[in-house]
């Protein structure tokens, strides 16, 4: 099995922090987004990881091979036309073979064994806002009609961001289908009109529940994400001079002096936090803090934030000092 992530936005719901870090390596319980994804790539060894880039795309290219074994191919999306033409880009590597998709800015918790594996499936769950995702409707058991951000939703089942086909050529030939007769959905060639020219051509399309799903697309669902994976798995090494509620992730390089620090807090390598509390927040690497207290909070890399009782949400290399 091949498994491509589209990884080429711009993450503009992102921004201060996008404009430094391409939004899949922001980081999130320690570690960027994307480190999440491929560590829960382990239990399929894939034969390889196709990433789709652009924005930003040699610092993706430079901490994969740095911290991942997987064999990795790189495509760079040169213009924006939406997921469906991200994803096209693979097409001449993966060709006919399987392939699993996972969006660059989704963690996932769910198995994919050989049962689900026997045909093509797309992941969904329900929400309380199905106008703000992709839909499926779903008609005795496999997905009758994909709609993207609709306003009067079929059904509240979302489309989680994690496709399996069994031949990629045939996503490959629905996406040109979409742009030989340019048929764009807000403006770009979505990949949910992709998989619904393949269901309408007779490829079945199983559905199936994902029970934990984060997209990290903004400040909120990151602080969520934070929160969830902290619950599974959290590390940091006793600290004489601050109090840690766990769970949180005290990178081993970060110092913390007077400070009450959890629970739910990540800080990374080299940050600096001093006479501070902070709760439910992230302090990227090589950030430092003093004098505060932070509560559903992202402090970019770098970046410097004294004395205040503030909610921020501070882009790196910034400096914030209150009075």
């Amino acid at each position: 099995m091949k498994v491509v992530i589209p990884a080429a936005g711009t993450g503009t719901r992102l921004r201060p922090h996008t404009y430094t870090v391409p939004k899949s390596l922001i980081y999130v319980a320690g570690k960027p987004i994307l480190g999440h994804i491929l560590d829960r790539l382990a239990p399929y060894h894939p034969e390889s990881v196709v990433l789709i880039i652009g924005h930003m795309g040699d610092a993706i290219v430079d901490y994969v091979r740095k911290h991942y074994p997987y064999k990795f191919e790189f495509i760079r999306q040169e213009e924006q036309r939406g997921l469906g033409h991200a994803v096209y880009q693979a097409k001449d590597i993966v060709k006919n073979d399987e392939a699993l998709i996972i969006l660059g800015d989704t963690i996932i918790d769910w198995q994919v064994d050989d049962d689900y594996r026997r045909e093509c499936f797309i992941g969904v769950k329900k929400v309380d806002e199905p106008g703000r995702y992709g839909v499926v409707e779903i008609v005795g058991g496999y997905v009758k009609r994909l709609v993207e951000k609709p306003e009067k939703p079929p059904s509240d089942l979302a489309v989680v961001g994690v496709y399996y086909v069994t031949d990629f050529s045939l996503l490959a030939k629905a996406v040109e289908h979409l742009i030989d007769k340019d048929i764009q959905t807000r403006g770009e060639y979505q990949l949910t009109d992709a998989l619904q020219f393949m269901v309408s051509q007779g490829v079945r399309l199983r559905p199936v529940t994902v029970e934990e799903w984060h997209d990290c697309g903004n400040v909120p669902s990151l602080v969520i994400a934070n929160r969830y994976l902290l619950d599974r798995s959290h590390y940091f090494k006793k600290r004489t001079d601050s109090i840690i509620i766990p769970p949180c992730y005290i990178h081993d390089s970060a110092q913390t002096t007077r400070s009450i620090i959890g629970p739910y807090v990540s800080i990374g390598e080299g940050s600096i936090v001093d006479s501070s509390i902070i709760k439910d927040s992230i302090i990227n690497p090589f950030a430092r803090v003093e004098r505060v207290l932070l509560t559903d909070t992202i402090i970019g890399q770098k970046a410097v934030v004294h004395g205040a009782f503030e909610k921020l949400n501070v882009g790196d290399s910034s400096e914030m000092e209150s009075t």
